[in-house]
C-alpha cells in the first residue's frame, strides 16, 4: 500500500495494483487514452478517478486520464 496526495493535499491509500497501474501507464507519459485500456485497466483508471487520484478528460470522441497529485509532496 502506498500514500498518494492528491491536488487537495489530501492522501489516499492505493493498493499494490493501481500503484502498478500507476506507475505502468504514467511513468513516461501525462496523458492516457482510454482505447489503450482493456476492460481490468478502465475499472481500476475509473475506481481511481472516482476516489480523486486520476482526472477524467471527456472530449468529443476520446476519454483521456491525468494523474490529480501534488506534484509539491511527490
Amino acid at each position: 500500500m502506498r500514500a498518494v496526495a492528491t491536488k487537495g493535499g489530501l492522501y489516499n491509500w492505493i493498493n499494490t495494483r493501481e500503484n502498478a497501474f500507476i506507475e505502468k501507464h504514467f511513468a513516461d507519459t501525462e496523458l492516457l487514452e482510454q482505447t489503450n485500456l482493456n476492460e481490468r485497466e478502465q475499472y481500476i483508471a475509473q475506481t481511481l478517478v472516482s476516489r480523486g487520484v486520476l482526472d477524467k478528460t471527456i472530449n468529443s470522441d476520446s476519454v483521456f486520464y491525468k494523474l490529480n497529485i501534488n506534484n509539491m509532496t511527490r
